[in-house]
Parts: C-alpha cells; sequence; structure tokens
C-alpha cells in the first residue's frame, strides 16, 4: 500500500498536489501546520473544505514555537501588513527577493517537512507531497529541485521508515499548475493564496485582497494557463 502526507497550506499548488496524490497514492492524509500566520483562520476552513471534497483525512497542527520565531524575525506573514506589489514589479527579480524576505518564516519549509516526516515515521513510511514549483523556485530556495533533493538525503538518516519528499510540480509555473487543475476539475475557487484574505463570502469561497504578491501570482497564472479566474477578490489584480 501506498501512503502519502499532503502538505497543504490552501492555495494552488497544496490543492492541485491534493488532486494529485488522491490519483496516485492507496492513502492519501492532509496536514495543515499552523503558526499564526495572517491567513491562517482562512487556510484552516479551506482545508477543512477539501478534506470533505476529497474524502481526505485531516490533521491541523500547531507549533506555537514558529510563530514567536517569525514575530522575532520581523515577518510581515505573521502579524504584519504583507507588501502590496504590481504585475510589472514582480518581473523584478530584485523587488520580488525582497518581496520575498518580507513574508520569509524562518526554515519553515525544513520545520514543516520535519513534521510530516515524524507523522510518516509513526505511521511506517510514505511520501511527503509539497507544492514546490519552478516559478516561486525564483525567489524562495526552499523551492527548488536542490532543497528536495538535500531534503531527501536527510532523511535517509533522520527517520527509520522509507520516507522521501515528492514535488510534482517542480517544473511547473502557475500556469501549468492551473491547467493541472482544470484536468482535475478542481474547485480551486475554494482555495487560498492570499496573504490578507478578508474572510468568505456567503456561499464559502475565500475572499483575496488582489494586491499581495500571491494574489496576483495566481491571477495572472489562472488567466494566462485556462482563460478564467473563479476566485473572488476585494480589488481585482492588474496583470
Amino acid at each position: 500500500m501506498t501512503r502519502a502526507v499532503v502538505l497543504f497550506s490552501g492555495g494552488l499548488d497544496s490543492t492541485a498536489c491534493l488532486y494529485w496524490a488522491k490519483e496516485n497514492y492507496d492513502e492519501v492524509i492532509m496536514l495543515t501546520i499552523n503558526y499564526g500566520s495572517n491567513e491562517e483562520r482562512v487556510t484552516n476552513k479551506v482545508a477543512e473544505f477539501f478534506s470533505k471534497e476529497l474524502n481526505i483525512p485531516l490533521k491541523i497542527i500547531g507549533l506555537g514555537f514558529l510563530e514567536e520565531f517569525s514575530k522575532l524575525r520581523g515577518t510581515t506573514l505573521v502579524g504584519g501588513e504583507t507588501p502590496k506589489v504590481t504585475a510589472q514589479e514582480l518581473e523584478n527579480l530584485e523587488i520580488a527577493q525582497e518581496t520575498a524576505k518580507s513574508v520569509w518564516v524562518p526554515a519553515r519549509n525544513v520545520v514543516l517537512i520535519a513534521v510530516a516526516a515524524s507523522l510518516l515515521d509513526a505511521l511506517g513510511g510514505g511520501d511527503i507531497i509539497v507544492g514546490f514549483n519552478a516559478e516561486e523556485g525564483v525567489t524562495f530556495p526552499d523551492n527548488t529541485p536542490e532543497f528536495v533533493e538535500k531534503m531527501n538525503n536527510m532523511l535517509k538518516y533522520g527517520a527509520m521508515s522509507d520516507i522521501k519528499v515528492v514535488a510534482p510540480l517542480i517544473e511547473l509555473d502557475k500556469k501549468g499548475i492551473a491547467r493541472l487543475l482544470k484536468e482535475f476539475g478542481a474547485k480551486y475557487e475554494y482555495s487560498n493564496s492570499c496573504y490578507m484574505p478578508k474572510g468568505f463570502t456567503k456561499d464559502g469561497k475565500p475572499i483575496h485582497c488582489g494586491e499581495c504578491e500571491s494574489c496576483i501570482r495566481r491571477h495572472r497564472g489562472l488567466i494566462d494557463g485556462v482563460g478564467e479566474d473563479r476566485t473572488v477578490y476585494r480589488v481585482q489584480p492588474r496583470i
């Protein structure tokens, strides 16, 4: 029997991973990790929605120490105001890197993978499914193939069970991920990519700000990839 734990953060990438894992593994577990981020309340409800939609068990775990360390570092993703950017500014690598630094949670993917690995080690092994992709790999070093390779090398020594990190989207940009979601027939409008979401519509769709980096990348990927975007935005993103 094959087993996978999907690190689910609520956005397009982890939603695509969830649908992909559902088709490729016998047993799938969703793992959502809370660390005090601005979108945490929305993320948890999104996770609950897709857990019911796909009939996949969900574990939500809180890491108070990661919230404390994030505040110590001053990341805007935890208790701050994340930067507003334009699509044109994101084309400037220097600006994109500064935005990435602003929302950086200290060693987040190292910590999250370690938590998922601990769960799988207790269950007897399996794969950790992550939503790393080529577009975000440009500005986030922990979204790259090199990072996946090094984490897998570490897991050979750090776990008693056979565990590895699998990144099915690693060669895709947001356009490619949008196309994959369409192939799956995914209800992506119930996912959340926004750093500063504004709650929910009456029918349960997250309300995106439309002005943060993540909203811009989401909207651009959906429009360029599948020609439509069913996401609800407070301010319509400009691309």
